[in-house]
């Protein structure tokens, strides 16, 4: 008698006898008891799970004399046929071979025609190769087949499929049998085949089978050929012992000796690949079932000495070599090159490599930790003082205090006006300004000076210093516009202004204020001005910084224009022309916003035409027109500079843009 395979010998005869496919099973009974049974099926799913099976159960059951609970009896001449493969009522069409137009119509012509059963089944296999042309032959027949006739189309590829013959269909998809039920299957039919098996046997089986039944049974016929299981391949723990003492002179021996015994690299490749897949898979927790206890052990061991990310890049390197092997003259060069990577991250200069020699690092470290005495301190890192050369900079020093006596030849009642505008100047007129207002509320117990610092414009470059060239008569204080610092008057020796005023000295500051009791004498501070006032000094010589910061057409339209008086919080504005006047007006509260916040007092503006500025209000009287000096006596530090109310547009524009140069038209 010819031995029969396994998988043929034990081919499912009912729905009862396939293993796994719960959902198809109940699917399929249920439509054949309450005769319910469509008109075609779609069955997709891996190799060896049982597609033409039940398809060949559905038409044995159709057919069948007596069925038994939507389950073929087994025992009628319908089923005796199907079984032998000699019935009439079920026609099995390769599609891989028969996959043109002529092939389909011949079946077609063939479908009205009777059979001696009750249905005919039609089981077109490997449906998705037929041709585009055979498709749309199939089409019309598929939707509108005749009452006896029913299609069952199966395929490992259902994306393949058109969508047209899906949509016409019922889709089944079965998946693989899990581990547990095909070792279970395997041992009944060990049993009744008497067979003897070990679970070593079972487990190698069920692994190689991957799911698949057919699969699983051709290696058990291959196992009770050979006697057992056979050594295979015994490279795999030599080249997971290269990784994990990374040694790459091991894992080119381990390949080398397997490649002589007649093993083909990619085999190689890939039988290592399953090992650190298995590996991989204890180390996150979810081992795999389809393992024999030898190889269980393997993989356990080999993930215990790796870390998870040192795996991943194992899986990586190898993957991409077994596809590089396709178009390779030498596939062993490719996995030569992949294990001297996997087993010595310092040749591998990817990021992958650097990842791998960090969880080097981090599991030498670990350890090291683990293994010291209790209470050792661990070495820690250099702190940043001992690694960098580089000194610290040192703190600055703090501001030097001014002495509360004046120096001879000093102005006593100038220094403190002095000081903060020298503080003041790095930010500007405006600034310095309100440094001064500041210290002039706050200096009540002193003589109000006889010149406020604020009439000093500092945004304005002095001239460079001239020595004086005599002694002449004071200069008014209206004509003043800078104050020589403490550095020049010793230098040059104290002006006349100075000298007058040296004669009455302030009194230091840390003698004690008379008492409000007191008599007042001629040498009592003059009273302060009250809280929040602006002066007109004040206004004048910081407008032209607060307009910086200004919007452009609001800082162009009140440049045409000068401050001409600042009274009770009022600024008298004037300028040329009326017509400017309402160009002014739109811009109005946007400056007067910006002047409030930058000479710290709500101010408003009053716009007004007219040639010549009014009589400054709310600033200093006007002097007694003084006697015209010689030119010799006059000092340039000394002088104002003149208004723009005259100048020309060409003088205007040059003045908005600093550093500008105007060029002769004619030239």
């Amino acid at each position: 008698m010819t031995y029969q395979s396994l998988y043929r010998r034990y081919r499912p005869q009912t729905f009862g006898d396939m293993v796994g496919q719960e959902h198809l099973i109940k699917a399929l009974r249920n439509a054949v008891r309450e005769e319910r049974v469509g008109h075609a099926y779609l069955f997709s799913g891996p190799r060896g799970t049982g597609k033409t099976t039940a398809a060949r159960v559905l038409a044995k059951v159709l057919n069948c004399d007596n069925p038994v609970d939507g389950e073929p009896d087994g025992t009628c001449d319908s089923c005796r046929a199907i079984e032998s493969g000699t019935s009439f009522d079920l026609h099995e069409l390769d599609a891989a071979s028969n996959n043109k137009v002529e092939d389909v119509r011949e079946l077609l012509k063939k479908v009205a025609l009777g059979t001696p059963g009750r249905r005919k089944v039609y089981l077109l296999d490997e449906v998705h190769m037929l041709s585009s042309g055979a498709e749309n032959a199939l089409l019309k027949t598929l939707e509108e087949p005749p009452d006896h006739v029913v299609f069952v189309l199966a395929t490992t590829e259902p994306h393949k499929v058109v969508t047209t013959i899906r949509s016409r269909t019922q889709h089944f998809e079965l998946t693989l049998i899990s581990a547990d039920q095909m070792a279970d299957r395997v041992r009944e039919i060990a049993a009744d085949a008497q067979i003897e098996v070990t679970d070593e046997i079972v487990g190698h089986v069920v692994k190689a089978g991957g799911g698949s039944a057919r699969d699983t049974l051709s290696a058990l016929d291959q196992v009770v050929a050979a006697g057992g299981v056979s050594d295979g391949d015994t490279s795999t723990p030599d080249l997971l012992e290269a990784v994990a003492s990374q040694d790459p002179a091991m894992a080119l021996r381990a390949i080398e000796d397997a490649t002589s015994r007649g093993m083909d690299p990619r085999r190689i490749g890939e039988s290592f690949i399953d090992a650190v897949r298995s590996a991989f898979l204890f180390k996150m927790g979810a081992p795999p079932a389809r393992l024999s206890e030898p190889e269980r052990e393997l993989s356990e061991a080999f993930s215990s000495r790796l870390p998870a990310g040192t795996l991943t890049r194992v899986l990586e390197l190898v993957g991409s070599s077994l596809v590089e092997m396709r178009h390779a003259p030498d596939p062993r060069i490719d996995l030569e090159v992949a294990f001297v990577r996997c087993c010595s991250p310092a040749s591998d200069g990817s990021v992958d490599g650097l990842a791998a020699r960090i969880d080097q690092l981090e599991a030498r470290f670990e350890a090291g930790a683990q293994t010291a005495p209790t209470g050792a301190v661990a070495p820690s890192a250099p702190t940043a003082a001992a690694v960098s050369p580089t000194p610290t900079a040192a703190a600055p020093a703090p501001p030097t205090a001014v002495p509360a006596t004046p120096a001879p030849g000093e102005d006593a009642n100038d220094r403190p006006s002095q000081v903060t505008t020298t503080a003041a100047k790095s930010a500007g007129p405006a600034a310095a300004a309100r440094a001064v207002l500041a210290s002039q509320q706050d200096g009540g117990a002193r003589s109000a000076p006889t010149e406020s610092a604020a009439t000093s414009p500092s945004a304005r470059p002095a001239p460079p210093p001239r020595p004086s060239t005599g002694t002449g008569p004071p200069v008014p204080p209206s004509m003043r516009t800078n104050e020589p610092a403490s550095g020049d008057s010793e230098r040059r020796g104290p002006t006349p202004g100075q000298a007058q005023r040296a004669e009455t000295p302030e009194p230091p500051a840390e003698q004690p204020v008379p008492e409000p009791s007191e008599t007042p004498t001629p040498s009592d501070p003059a009273p302060t001005p009250p809280v929040g006032a602006v002066s007109f000094e004040l206004v004048r010589d910081g407008w032209t910084e607060m307009l910086d910061g200004q919007s452009t057409p609001a800082r162009a339209r009140f440049l045409a224009g000068q401050v001409a008086g600042v009274e009770g919080g009022v600024i008298d504005f004037v300028l040329p022309t009326d017509s400017q006047v309402k160009r002014c007006e739109s811009f109005r509260a946007e400056v007067e916003r910006a002047a409030s916040e930058a000479f710290g007092a709500p101010l408003t503006i009053a716009l007004r035409a007219g040639g010549e500025p009014a009589p400054p209000r709310g600033g200093p009287a006007p002097t007694q027109a003084q006697p015209v000096q010689d030119e010799s006596e006059i000092d340039v530090t000394d002088l104002t500079d003149a208004g723009m109310m005259n100048a020309t547009v060409v003088d205007r524009i040059a003045d908005v843009f600093p550093g500008a140069e105007v060029l002769d038209q004619e030239s």
